[in-house]
């Protein structure tokens, strides 16, 4: 049976429109592309689809905002445009921007505020303060246990009725890159291919499930 474009898998679409973004339906005729694909496997080309012919390449648009003063940005737009490439175009085709930006207010006992994802195709990571941190009180089973688990070292202050979280070496970098950035980037999955990408097309819970399960992806 003929296939167009029109029927291509996400992967193969995903990768096409990335690396012709803003051309028309035309570029790159199906037939063509397969059998170009067929002699280049047959002389043992593997054929990179991040890239197109001339070595150009679609990435969202990274933005960086300076961090207040107490506070900076864990991971670094380099940190952030490796992890584009581990994880392939399949996930961030069709995301517009990755801000690095500065927090919304929040009382600066409480657990910080790390991400959000924004309908539609933005992605913000937030400034984190400068550790230790010192939260006020004892921190609920499930948020101590992602801190641990992404490698924070948490301290009861029980006589003070506080929380000590320190963030040995690069453990709060990895946790914003691999999880948090992940997470958000599953919303973003969920979003973009049920097609209504301007309003938020499941309930919060199931969004929030769908995220979690990408980051172990």
């Amino acid at each position: 049976m003929s296939r167009s474009k029109h029927t291509d898998p996400k992967t193969i679409r995903a990768a096409r429109r990335i690396r012709a973004a803003g051309k028309g339906r035309a570029v790159g005729d199906l037939s063509r592309r397969r059998e170009l694909g067929r002699v280049l496997k047959q002389i043992g080309v593997v054929v990179d689809e991040g890239r197109d012919g001339d070595g150009g390449e679609f990435r969202p648009r990274i933005i960086v905002r300076r961090p207040r003063p107490g506070f900076h940005h864990p991971a670094h737009k380099q940190d952030i445009l490796k992890m584009m490439e581990a994880v392939g175009p399949l996930a961030f085709y069709g995301l517009r921007s990755i801000e690095l930006a500065q927090a919304p207010a929040h009382r600066p006992d409480s657990v910080p505020v790390f991400g959000r994802y924004c309908v539609p195709g933005r992605i913000v990571l937030f400034q984190q303060p400068i550790p230790p941190w010192r939260l006020s009180g004892l921190l609920k089973c499930d948020v101590a246990h992602r801190l641990r688990r992404a490698g924070a070292v948490l301290t009861s202050l029980v006589e003070v009725g506080a929380t000590l979280v320190d963030w040995p070496r690069d453990t709060l970098r990895r946790f914003m890159i691999e999880e948090i950035l992940l997470h958000e980037l599953g919303h973003h999955v969920l979003q973009h291919y049920k097609g209504k990408r301007p309003v938020r097309i499941a309930r919060t819970k199931d969004h929030e499930a769908f995220a979690a399960q990408f980051v172990h992806w």
